[in-house]
């Protein structure tokens, strides 16, 4: 039997042409480098020591440069992308902090870093703080301050030049600082270059990249870098020219908007002081001057006199009383105008009125916004045209009264008619008096009569009523229908005034001239009664107690208390002790002519009360029936009512 060997098969070749293949498709793939690596591992197991194979793993050397020089290229081309980009934003002029953040990305993307950030110097307090931040996690990092000679920022501040540590925690090139040491601790901080925005001979800034492990930075990375901070010096830069241009641009506006608003105040003062000049000149009123302050300053104007009444206009209901008297106080201690604030945002301005030495009284203008400066002179010029009227009115009301008074003197002396028809024509304009007159006389006691007549002033303007000084009185003459009103309003006045009571007593009509000074002498009887009487701020009507007043007339201040006291004293202190009312008993007992039932219903009484009361009057003063003492007693009570009036 025949022994067959098998025979081995034959083992093939490989083919350069697969290789080939797969080393275009590499380079097609732009496949990384390790894949060039193993393609020519392969090779050397397959191919071994056949002729083609150091060709090929040439060729392969060859692809691997030509990769390395596509991916350089490629790189380059991003790098140039970027500054490009970067330069069409700066050209474009955007927000400076939105130019400086995409300055930082395209930093991080280039350098291949973990972060990248922008400190930029602060004039002001001499050193750098973080601006523009990209893969920044930490809140203390963006805060971060850094002197200009602590820490990396320092080193390229002073030599202005980039500089990197690949250890920044451990590197002793420079000084550290201990928060900014934990700032960067906290984001991992390793390895950091930064490069200085450098313009001129000026460092205005620092551009950082940083990773978080050890690592060295290319020449080509720095130079790509320096290039952003470049670019971003010149952000920088022209931010703050172009803040500075429109700064100046702006005073300018505002100064041309100043010079304008300055022209048009100074023409509105001018035709103001104008319409003022010529209000004066005309001899214009008060409510003329108030309506042309309120159309001038566009606002609701009104005077108020010496005591804050209100002259014309109307005053504002925002404002207090007391915040006015202090405003009115203030303005004439500055001899400016002072601004009340309302409560619904409107402004009243307050200026005092002066007139000479005398404070007349104040305007007040109020409108919806603040004066401007021009607006408060024409509002301060208008008070003191004010002043003006005012003294040239009362320059008038001084000549009309002092007619008014040698009128008065005249009538009460008896000597002249002023109601004739000679007479009347001194009487001033607008006045029209005729015969019978009213007599009003008003106890001015320790006030100076001058004080009162202007105090009563404003409210005896009517054309049927003058009035003037007499032997230190304020006498009234009137032919009103109605003396006892016109008595209540000069009372009034005179309470608003002096915050005190003042007596008038009103005399009955006065149909001649000769009449006149027998009325007048009654009258001050009168007043001296109510004076002996303790009585004031009475007003009475003089026929009502001229039989006392005649009695007394020439008698001590202490005579009426005692005629009262020694004729029916006894009978008034009971009346104090027990608070009865016996007293107002008898004389209501007597005032109706002794009738029981009358002295009741006037009393509104029982006429058993009556009749009891009397009685008790009997047991405490037993003369009281006598007919010869009942005038004395009936006089005595009189008088006492009289003096416990109100």
């Amino acid at each position: 039997m025949a022994l067959h060997l098998s025979t081995p098969a034959p083992v093939a070749k490989p083919d350069p042409m697969v290789s080939y293949r797969r080393l275009l498709r590499l380079l097609s793939d732009n496949a990384p480098m390790a894949s060039f690596d193993t393609l020519a591992e392969d090779i050397r197991r397959e191919a071994g020591e056949a002729a083609f194979s150091g060709a090929l793993i040439d060729d392969i050397a060859i692809a691997v440069r030509l990769r390395e020089n596509s991916e350089q290229k490629r790189k380059r081309e991003g790098e140039l992308s970027a500054l490009y980009e970067t330069a069409r934003d700066l050209a474009a002029l955007r927000d400076t902090d939105q130019i400086l953040r995409a300055i930082v990305q395209r930093a991080k993307q280039l350098a291949g870093s973990d972060i990248a950030y922008l400190s930029a110097a602060d004039g002001e307090h001499g050193d750098f703080y973080v601006r523009a931040t990209e893969g920044v996690v930490s809140r203390d990092f963006a805060a971060i301050r850094v002197p200009r000679n602590i820490g990396v920022c320092g080193t390229v501040a002073r030599s202005r030049s980039p500089f990197q540590s690949s250890n920044y925690p451990a590197d002793t090139q420079f000084d550290h600082d201990r928060g900014i040491d934990h700032a960067t601790a906290g984001e991992g901080i390793i390895s950091i270059l930064g490069v200085p925005l450098a313009l001129e001979t000026q460092v205005i800034g620092v551009l950082f990249v940083g990773d978080r492990y050890v690592r060295s930075y290319t020449p080509h990375e720095i130079a790509v870098l320096s290039s952003l901070a470049t670019f971003a010096a010149l952000a920088i830069e022209n931010a703050r020219l172009l803040e500075e241009a429109q700064r100046a641009l702006g005073m300018a506006r505002q100064a041309n908007a100043a010079l304008q608003a300055k022209a048009e105040d100074v023409e509105e003062a001018a035709i103001a002081h104008e319409q003022l000049t010529e209000l004066v000149a005309r001899g214009g009123s008060l409510e003329d001057l108030t309506r042309r302050v309120s159309f001038l300053l566009k606002g609701e104007a009104c005077m108020l006199d010496d005591r804050r009444r209100v002259t014309c206009g109307l005053i504002p209901q925002h404002v207090g009383d007391e915040d006015i008297g202090r405003a009115i106080r203030e303005s004439d201690h500055l001899g400016r105008s002072v601004c009340l604030r309302g409560s619904d945002g409107s402004v009243t301005i307050v200026a005092a009125v002066m007139g000479g030495s005398a404070r007349p009284g104040a305007l007040l203008l109020t409108r919806p916004k603040e004066l401007s400066e021009s607006e408060t002179r024409t509002l301060e010029r208008s008070a003191l045209v004010s002043g003006i009227v005012l003294m040239s009115l009362e320059r008038v009301a001084q000549t009309a009264y002092r007619n008014v008074s040698d009128i008065v003197s005249a009538l009460l002396r008896g000597s002249t008619d002023p109601f004739s028809l000679e007479g009347t024509r001194r009487l001033p304009n607008g006045v029209s008096l005729t015969w019978p007159i009213s007599l009003l006389l008003v106890d001015a006691g320790d006030v100076p009569a001058t004080q009162i007549s202007s105090a009563v002033r404003s409210c005896l303007t009517a054309r049927d009523t003058i009035f003037a000084e007499f032997n230190g009185d304020v006498v009234i003459v009137t032919t009103t229908s109605d003396p006892n009103a016109l008595a209540v309003r000069v009372s009034d006045a005179l309470d608003d005034a002096f915050r005190q009571p003042f007596s008038i007593v009103i005399s009955a009509p006065v149909p001649a001239l000769d009449r006149v000074p027998v009325e007048y002498q009654a009258l001050r009887r009168a007043t001296g009664l109510l004076g002996n009487l303790g009585q004031k701020g009475r007003i009475v009507f003089e026929k009502t107690v001229s039989i006392y007043a005649l009695l007394f007339e020439k008698k001590s201040d202490d005579a009426i208390e005692q005629f009262v006291m020694s004729t029916v004293g006894p009978i008034l202190d009971h009346d104090l002790r027990r608070k009865s009312r016996l007293a107002a008993t008898l004389l209501a007992y007597m005032d109706n002519g002794h009738s029981l039932q009358k002295a009741a219903v006037a009393l509104g009484i029982h006429v058993n009360t009556m009749r009891q009361r009397l009685e008790s009057i009997g047991q405490i003063a037993p003369w009281w029936s006598d007919a010869s003492r009942t005038l004395d007693i009936h006089l005595a009570l009189r008088l006492h009512a009289i003096g416990r009036a109100a």
